[in-house]
């Protein structure tokens, strides 16, 4: 515990009086709260920023447009009423078929059968 009282070395200790971590900035730029003045009562509140300029914050304008494009890229993809996972099923089925020289409507046939019996 003597180490405590090397304040030329452990200086981060001594900073702040009573064990306490720094408070971290978290500033959130063009997206931060702004101060609005009550006209009835003349006091300040805090107002929130939902929608901000392409100027003020270009990534995140530029990463939201990448989003919106490969979605609406993602959604064109598909034949309507079709979801993902049925696109998937047919494209890897469509694969086999191609691999192993299949006719077309092969799949109806093993859907269609009985259940295996299994050996004991």
């Amino acid at each position: 515990e003597s180490w405590r009282g090397d304040s030329d070395t452990y200086w981060e200790v001594h900073r702040l009086k009573g064990g306490r971590q720094p408070q971290k900035d978290f500033k959130m730029g063009p997206y931060a709260h702004t101060m609005a003045r009550d006209p009835e009562t003349g006091k300040l509140y805090p107002v929130a920023r939902f929608f901000v300029s392409p100027r003020k914050d270009p990534v995140t304008f530029i990463v939201n447009c990448l989003c919106v494009l490969v979605t609406v890229y993602t959604a064109s993809q598909l034949s309507w009423g079709e979801s993902f996972f049925e696109k998937r099923k047919r494209v890897i089925r469509e694969k086999i078929r191609q691999e192993y020289g299949l006719p077309k409507g092969w799949e109806h046939e093993i859907e269609e059968e009985e259940e295996l019996e299994l050996s004991d």
